[in-house]
């Protein structure tokens, strides 16, 4: 039971990095031929990458034979090999090839000190993530049970609170929570577009996927991969929000602005901005960023040029269904395992055999 389960994981994480690669190629080209403000469609694309990351092992195993026998990593990089692409001896090579395996093995035996350490600070380490998740929790109960009613509508209870200094969203099993500082509701302009922003948060399924990331952040905070994703996710739900309001007559851009430059000026430091189960009005961390550009200031560019003349591809263009089609072929052929040897295998453990020979004949001399 626990030897699929690994696999698994390591699969997971492997057919993370392989559509990451294809996300951050994508995107570039995206850039290059002038699509570079289409938001939502990067969005939905970065979530379809995340879920056949999380679906491709059972695909792999569920539709054996999409592609041929041949067409996996393995075969490719020993005929790579053969051809001449490295100067590695073909001991050394074998064993990049059946690294995977042989941590798979050591992760289940625990056999050596080494895999020990490893084990013992990942465990560390998703126990520090599960805690801090049971504080943020905890710490937003609290400042809601303190907090006074300013309206309902539906499943949306608008409340104030004198313990946070930024407008943020959060939601209960059956509720979402509308959360505004105090001192803010003596302006009326700063209050009517923090509410229009959290509430538009609330209407793209934000706060939700929010709760799915963090859920999931404690087994997969090792991997760059979803990092980099999330850091993403977390610019474009913004900037869709951003556009969404700013596509409305009765909102201002220069007021828009200013009010975004007036929270992220008074914030301060205290831990509820960085609570990982809440959507904020602005970003705690990325407003103060002192190398390239900072999230707040990327929102107010792009808030003022507001490129709606600028083209967007949709979703369910070809554009963008050929890249989950690549994306997919790529996750296969590298989760994909060989079904029988091939010739070229065969070739390379006879040349590991030869080496290993050659070393025995030399340390005997």
């Amino acid at each position: 039971m626990i030897s699929p389960l690994v696999n698994y994981y390591i699969d997971v994480n492997i057919a993370l990095f392989a559509t990451f690669a294809v996300w951050s190629i994508v995107r570039f080209g995206l850039a290059r031929v002038g699509y570079r403000f289409s938001f939502q469609a990067e969005q939905n694309l970065i979530i379809a990458f995340m879920g056949l990351a999380v679906l491709g092992p059972i695909l792999v195993r569920v539709g054996a034979g999409i592609l041929p026998a041949y067409a996996n990593i393995t075969d490719l990089l020993v005929s790579w090999y053969l051809g001449g692409g490295v100067e590695m001896s073909a001991k050394q090579f074998q064993s990049i090839l059946g690294a995977k395996s042989a941590a798979i093995e050591s992760i289940i035996n625990r056999d050596s000190w080494f895999t020990m350490l490893g084990f013992g600070l990942a465990i560390s380490a998703f126990g520090f993530f599960v805690a801090r998740l049971a504080i943020n929790a905890l710490t937003l109960h609290k400042v809601l049970s303190h907090s006074f009613s300013l309206k309902q509508m539906g499943r949306v209870r608008i409340v104030a609170s004198d313990r946070v200094d930024v407008p943020f969203t959060t939601r209960g099993l059956n509720k979402f929570y509308v959360v505004v500082p105090v001192g803010m509701i003596g302006d009326a302009w700063k209050i009517r577009i923090s509410i229009a922003h959290e509430m538009q948060h609330i209407r793209h399924g934000d706060v939700t996927w929010e709760y799915l990331w963090s859920f999931v952040h404690p087994l997969m905070f090792w991997n760059p991969a979803f990092g980099l994703f999330r850091k993403r996710l977390n610019v474009l739900r913004e900037l869709l929000c951003d556009a969404a309001l700013l596509s409305r007559p009765t909102f201002n851009k220069r007021r828009y602005c200013e009010t975004l430059l007036s929270v992220a000026k008074s914030m301060t430091q205290r831990g509820l901005t960085n609570n990982v189960l809440a959507v904020p009005f602005v970003e705690p961390k990325r407003h103060l960023a002192r190398r390239g550009q900072s999230s707040l200031e990327y929102r107010i560019l792009y808030a003022l040029e507001l490129p709606s003349a600028h083209r967007s591809i949709r979703f369910g263009g070809i554009g963008i269904l050929v890249p989950i089609i690549g994306a997919a072929m790529l996750v296969l052929l590298v989760l994909q395992q060989p079904s029988e040897w091939s010739y070229d295998r065969i070739m390379l453990s006879t040349i590991a055999n030869l080496e290993h020979l050659e070393s025995l004949n030399s340390s005997t001399k």
